[in-house]
């Protein structure tokens, strides 16, 4: 039988090596563990940011065609304003699905697009506006104060893309005033949401130890999250299922995203893109937070739901009314499903919780 003092030796080398091994342990985790620090400064400096800025830019240009339209309200000046539209709309269209940190601010995200508007109040309260031809109300300061239903791309794209456009905006000089107030408010929006996340929020999403905004740099990664894949979701429950029905038949294209600017497609593109490009477009990226296999799995129903709507025309109508063009959008939503399980089943094999889901309601 060992000695005391053998035998307390024999302990003591044990607990050395117990706690040796789980020091080992812990490194390796750690080592293993997603650098979210470097994956959310990537997302925002690859994806974010640039798409901000262009937003910014786009909307922006959308200014001097409304004060022309304005000055001599015609079918040409019409038309170079309706061609502003589409990049603007393009760049919303590439950066709605961040909708977490300044485009909360103000109700800038609500503002800028107020969508869907299931109960029309948007469009009444548009024409209540109209109606009242209140000029004061049109000043940049006032006009952020007004419902959210009548600031941004709804009501401009109503405005420029309604059948009776020139003839309306050539009898109404307040609804050319109308088209420029929005013009000059959603740029200015746009500038805001561009720089507090240029000068403040890329350092609280990169923040390793977390300030008031996130507790660590992981739980912006969640947010990061959060948008990929509630997006995805909503993008298959709003934008596409309600407007599809089961046939043809029941297709009802007035519950499109943009159907009056007959690009409602083209806005479904743009998301998808961008969503592909969120997940994994930088690097690190935001697939590096998953396991290698499910990383495979989701990137290769990415490319198959990619594939499945490249080649979609830009609005609604004259496609997804014809037999071939309903079956290939009801193949995008079931494509759309199949990633947004792969990435489900991916976040199960992480430390990652996205919380709530309303389009889920779980």
């Amino acid at each position: 039988m060992p000695s005391p003092v053998t035998q307390t030796l024999l302990f003591s080398l044990a607990l050395f090596g117990a706690s040796t091994l789980a020091q080992a342990a812990d490194t390796s985790s750690d080592e293993s563990a997603p650098d979210w620090q470097a994956i959310n400064l990537a997302v925002t400096d690859t994806q974010v940011l640039p798409a901000y800025a262009a937003f910014a830019a786009s909307t922006a240009d959308l200014v001097p065609p409304a004060e022309q339209l304005c000055a001599a309200p015609a079918a040409d000046s019409l038309a170079a304003m309706q061609e502003a539209f589409h990049p603007a709309m393009d760049a919303w269209q590439s950066i709605q699905h961040i909708h977490f940190g300044p485009v909360t601010y103000f109700n800038w995200n609500f503002r800028i697009q107020y969508w869907p508007d299931e109960r029309s109040s948007g469009a009444r309260q548009l024409d209540a506006l109209l109606a009242s031809e209140d000029l004061d109300a049109l000043q940049l300061a006032n006009f952020a104060r007004q419902s959210v239903g009548v600031q941004g791309f709804p009501a401009l794209e109503r405005l420029l893309f309604e059948d009776s456009a020139l003839q309306q905006v050539q009898a109404s000089p307040y609804r050319c005033a109308l088209i420029s107030a929005i013009a000059a408010n959603l740029a200015d929006m746009a500038m805001g949401v561009q720089q507090r996340w240029r000068d403040e929020f890329r350092a609280t999403v990169a923040d390793e130890e977390g300030q008031d905004y996130y507790e660590s740099a992981r739980d912006a990664g969640v947010d990061f999250y959060k948008a990929l894949v509630e997006t995805l979701r909503k993008n298959q429950e709003q934008k596409l299922v309600p407007v599809l029905g089961a046939n043809p038949a029941e297709l009802r294209l007035r519950r499109a995203e943009s159907w009056r600017a007959e690009r409602s497609l083209r806005n479904l593109r743009l998301n998808l893109q961008a969503l592909n490009a969120l997940y994994q477009g930088s690097n690190p990226a935001l697939a590096d937070a998953l396991p290698e296999a499910d990383r495979h799995q989701v990137a290769e129903a990415f490319a198959v739901l990619l594939d499945s709507s490249k080649d979609l025309p830009d609005g609604m109508a004259g496609f997804a009314d014809t037999a071939a063009g309903h079956a290939q959008l009801q193949s995008v939503v079931e494509h759309m499903a199949v990633l947004y399980e792969a990435l489900e089943a991916g976040l199960k094999n992480t430390d990652l919780y996205l919380g709530f889901n309303s389009l889920d309601g779980d």
